[in-house]
């Protein structure tokens, strides 16, 4: 591991620098367990734990039971093993048949650590499913492998291991009692528990700047206990804002985090915390954690005591050990996705049967000011049993024969088809990987679920407007649903107001939640997918128009683009109200991937007829937006559409939009003017326009807002 290899090289968005705080004065929580010797503190300690599981997923405890003379007698012959030769660590080398023993060729999150390890399991031998298959009952047995040299490594480390078990069992325990469990709650499931402990060297890196000890990931476990010496490294993702945080190492102090299953029991109320370890290019540094993992045959799902109409069960259940084989795959090689995460087993949140829907909203009654005047209520296109009717007319496009040097042209006649009768079509086969479409889905009804009092922590507002927001007004109307709006880009610089002369700018941040946990994490990966999508379809919208695919890529360089997620609670008068009242996107382009329940129409161009839009599965609906309109000169067309509701279903979508540039200027292009085609609009600046707009989103107007007809020559 002398030179950085390109295996260890993280994204730009993962390396050590991003998005980390170096010093902090805030710190986890530190616990001294010695208190639980005073009866009258023991309640304390009880609900100081519950709270650091809550807030941080992490403690750190002191006076904990776990011998100081152990611990010391591990750090220095797990030391003296790995100062062997390599030929000598390889001949107890593990692979992907038996798990324990040496191994310097770890991967996380499909990258690999820049550390070495020895994993050994706690019950010798242990045993495992033989293989991932649900269907394959069969089962393996597997052995610690042990060195020669040192000569005590095995009794150092058998003991040491037999400490941090006891140490975690009194910690489950407490943990129980704080969710008001009786303390034994959690012991049925370790029978034949699967814990392990590993001892991890770090040495000096070469580049710490690109590389990590461990990457971004969260423990598959109930918890975690870890020795860790002074160099530090540590850091966990903080629960409130995503920010890395330094964990300080205390002298004899032992790390604990709460594992998926432990969040899965809790049904998300304990948090999981994702960390990483960073590391340095002069120390080397040691840790050893120990995980307690259930038994092989354990189910785990949320747990029926904490689960209520209120507080229904947000993951199905999973056998332990088939997870545990799945995600043990991934530590040896680099796989072609993502291995498996608790988040497959989440269950949808729109598909859940709860009193949520008018008691977490401030909607639940239809106030004067949703109310649509007559020429502009829907037509819900309803059958008798209360589903949408749905239009098989707007086209649909397979993206599959795209490849970087196939022909596009076939493919970019029929959006430019799409772009000039309708404004609207459907892809399939887009490439925008469907697992994180589900998860970013999930995520949203989940950030949706929270209190009205969570959620308004977070409310946009003329100033910022990213954020949460259940007052948006289309056309001077509120609209009955409620959203959540990011940057792609963060910060993002607009200008500092709509007056043409003023030449201000101003820095726009998002803002995140505090829950759920891996909000932001799915927010910006599935933003920086679609925005490759997005590209895509921009390459062939310009090349259908004659020009060259990379013809409008420049208008993007800084661009302004935002991702939504709405929210459509069941209205009580769906005859009066508009999930969104009618509009023009003013952007380029629109991805917008919604669910099964529908609702979206779309003007018909030829004769102004609304058509409801077919919810195709995993299919994503892209429309031509106010920019596109302009500069092909009115030949492609910014189609007017709206959103209905109903009284029964809620509805989610998740649109991006893909706006340039602020400084951007929008006119037609020059390829496209002539003498028999001169200009139909006069140039609109971007920024300007954009700011404009965002003004009627938080309140109503006295005139309607700026459209791009206002620009027409």
């Amino acid at each position: 591991m002398e030179d950085l290899d390109q295996t260890f090289i993280q994204a730009p968005e993962h390396r050590a620098d991003s998005n980390s705080i170096p010093n902090q004065p805030e710190e986890i929580p530190v616990i001294d367990l010695s208190r639980l010797n005073d009866p009258e503190d023991i309640q304390n300690v009880i609900s100081e734990i519950g709270d650091a599981c809550e807030t941080w997923g992490f403690f750190q405890v002191i006076n904990h039971g776990v011998p100081c003379d152990a611990r010391k007698r591990v750090e220095e012959t797990v030391k003296i093993f790995f100062d062997l030769p390599m030929e000598e660590k390889i001949k107890v080398k593990r692979d992907e048949v038996n798990p324990a023993g040496y191994h310097d060729g770890e991967h996380t999150k499909n990258v690999r650590d820049w550390k070495e390890v020895f994993d050994i399991y706690f019950k010798d031998p242990m045993v495992m499913p033989s293989s991932t298959d649900p269907e394959d009952e069969g089962l393996r047995v597997v052995y610690n492998k042990w060195p020669q040299f040192p000569s005590d490594y095995r009794e150092a480390c058998q003991e040491y291991a037999g400490h941090a078990e006891k140490l975690a069992f009194r910690l489950l325990e407490l943990i129980s009692l704080s969710l008001g469990l009786p303390k034994e709650r959690f012991h049925d499931y370790f029978k034949e528990q699967m814990s392990f402990f590993r001892i991890n060297r770090y040495p000096p890196c070469p580049r710490p700047d690109l590389a990590l000890g461990v990457g971004h990931h969260k423990d598959a476990d109930v918890i975690s206990l870890l020795a860790q010496d002074d160099v530090g490294g540590l850091q966990i993702s903080r629960r409130s804002d995503g920010v890395w945080f330094p964990i300080r190492p205390v002298p004899n102090a032992l790390v604990i985090n709460i594992g998926n299953c432990m969040e899965v029991w809790t049904n998300d109320k304990y948090w999981s915390a994702e960390h990483r370890v960073v590391v340095n290019s002069t120390r080397e540094r040691y840790s050893i954690p120990f995980f307690l993992l259930p038994s092989h045959d354990v189910e785990v799902k949320p747990l029926e005591e904490l689960l209520s109409p209120e507080n229904p069960p947000r993951y199905k259940g999973y056998k332990y050990g088939k997870f545990y084989v799945s995600r043990n795959r991934s530590d040896f090689k680099k796989l072609e996705i993502q291995n498996i995460q608790i988040d497959d087993f989440k269950v949808p949140l729109y598909y859940q049967i709860n009193i949520r829907l008018t008691a977490k909203t401030a909607m639940g009654r239809l106030d004067k000011a949703f109310i649509q005047a007559p020429e502009h209520r829907p037509i819900t296109h309803l059958t008798n049993s209360g589903d949408f009717i749905f239009s098989d007319e707007i086209p649909t496009i397979d993206l599959s024969s795209l490849h970087p040097n196939s022909d596009k042209t076939t493919i970019a006649k029929e959006i430019g088809k799409a772009c000039e009768r309708w404004g609207f079509f459907q892809v399939i086969n887009h490439g925008l990987p469907l697992d994180l479409r589900r998860r970013v889905e999930n995520t949203a009804a989940e950030f949706f679920n929270l209190t009205a009092e969570e959620k308004r922590r977070l409310r946009r507002d003329e100033v910022n407007p990213m954020g949460y927001h259940d007052e948006e007004h289309t056309k001077n109307v509120r609209d009955w649903k409620e959203i959540f709006d990011f940057f792609l880009q963060d910060p993002t610089i607009v200008p500092a107001t709509p007056e043409p002369e003023d030449t201000d700018q101003r820095k726009l941040t998002n803002q995140w939640p505090q829950h759920p946990s891996d909000f932001r994490e799915i927010c910006q990966e599935y933003a920086r997918e679609v925005e490759k999508l997005a590209f895509k379809i921009l390459e062939l919208i310009s090349i259908s128009l004659g020009l060259p695919g990379d013809r409008l890529s420049g208008y993007f360089k800084e661009q302004t683009s935002i991702l939504r997620f709405n929210h459509y609670p069941p209205c009580p008068n769906p005859e009066l109200a508009l999930g969104v009242g009618r509009h023009k996107d003013g952007g380029a382009l629109t991805v917008l991937a919604q669910d099964s329940v529908g609702g979206l129409q779309v003007c018909r161009r030829s004769d102004g007829e609304w058509i409801p839009v077919k919810p195709i599965p995993d299919a994503l609906i892209i429309n031509i937006g106010n920019c596109m309109q302009v500069w092909t000169n009115d030949k492609y067309w910014s189609a007017e559409h709206r959103v209905v509701v109903n009284t029964s279903k809620e509805r989610f979508s998740v649109p991006f939009f893909f706006f340039p540039s602020h400084e951007t200027n929008i006119e037609p292009l020059e390829e496209l003017i002539s003498e028999e085609n001169p200009p139909c609009y006069k140039k609109c600046n971007w920024g300007k326009f954009f700011v404009s707009r965002n003004r009627s989103d938080f309140k109503k107007l006295e005139v309607e807002d700026i459209q791009i007809d206002h620009f027409k020559a």
